[in-house]
């Protein structure tokens, strides 16, 4: 390939410092809707959140959301789906004579990626659907929780967990990323040569580039994943306890699992928007014993009456076997 020469210094100018808190205006939607197109082009009104009646409790009364680590879900190549198709993407831009330049480059800036973990709540915008019930409901038997999905923005993006939908895309081939990353590979290559303007900001470059990449993994997911149609409160992969605060831990029989909290009710208390007005409904899973009255009972008798006049039943016919 000819040598050419490539200015870096105008896009440094445009990015966000990644030093301490202001790390966080790096990525999430911003920067997801340039690297790939987004599959929810109209934002809904509502999310929803399947899970059983005792989280129900945790999140409707005691005002907490419990995020929990990404890399222990149920997809195996959470956070790695996206730097995997991105660097095949990056390969495909270049030369033979470039791919060790490359594999340098990805390996010397990722070098802390496998211990890095960001921690999530997830949302669907499918309403009283039974795979979600199936899976995450205890099997139809718990409950599905609607949010609002405007307040539960303001409150992400208040409390450090920014509320982003998850993409599902084939390959980052389309990506502007892309380009710049195979750009900074044949400058390390020599294959390219750096602008006398820039040279002094082409480390900073690097660095900028691959925490971008780092901090908008956790919003790509394979695309077998589509059916769920995920949303999520996600923090940083970066100084997680700095943002949320000091971990908790879930001791069960066998596992114990990390997970930060998310104060629904303070958040919303400080922003000074009334509680109740963040659940649109409250669905009664279909093989719930549960009944509205019963339900209608206890958010009585928790202070919470507002409620009471958002159960509904689910319509969903979904079988035990």
């Amino acid at each position: 390939m000819s040598s050419e020469t490539v200015d870096t210094s105008a896009d440094i100018k445009d990015q966000t410092t990644v030093k301490g808190k202001k790390r966080k205006r790096n990525l999430y939607c911003s920067e997801c809707n340039v690297y790939m197109d987004n599959p929810f082009t109209d934002k809904p009104t509502k999310l929803y959140h399947y899970t059983d009646f005792n989280a129900m409790r945790g999140i409707i009364v005691n005002g907490e959301i419990w995020l929990w680590n990404l890399r222990r879900m149920n997809d195996s190549q959470e956070m790695q789906y996206f730097i995997k198709k991105l660097k095949a993407a990056v390969k495909n831009q270049l030369q033979p004579s470039e791919y060790e330049s490359m594999e340098k480059l990805f390996s010397e800036n990722l070098k802390e990626f496998d211990s890095l973990s960001s921690y999530a709540a997830c949302f669907s915008e499918y309403a009283d659907d039974a795979a979600q019930w199936a899976r995450y409901s205890k099997e139809g038997m718990g409950v599905c929780i609607v949010f609002n999905r405007e307040l539960l923005a303001e409150i992400g993006e208040a409390g450090h967990a920014p509320l982003c939908c998850v993409n599902y895309s084939q390959n980052c081939d389309d990506m502007g990323v892309v380009k710049q990353i195979a750009n900074l590979v044949r400058i390390s290559a020599g294959t390219m040569t750096l602008s006398p303007t820039s040279s002094s900001s082409f480390d900073e470059k690097i660095h900028e580039t691959f925490n971008r990449l780092i901090t908008s993994s956790p919003l790509f997911k394979h695309p077998s994943f589509i059916s769920e149609k995920e949303w999520r409160l996600v923090s940083l992969p970066y100084n997680v306890n700095e943002y949320l605060g000091e971990p908790h831990f879930f001791v069960e029989e066998t596992n114990i699992k990390k997970y930060y909290v998310l104060n629904l009710r303070s958040v919303c208390t400080a922003l000074g928007r009334n509680y109740s007005d963040l659940f649109e409904e409250i669905y009664i899973g279909p093989q719930a014993r549960v009944t509205p009255d019963v339900l209608s009972d206890y958010f009585s008798a928790m202070g919470i009456e507002e409620l009471c006049n958002k159960i509904k039943l689910s319509e969903c016919p979904l079988k035990r076997f």
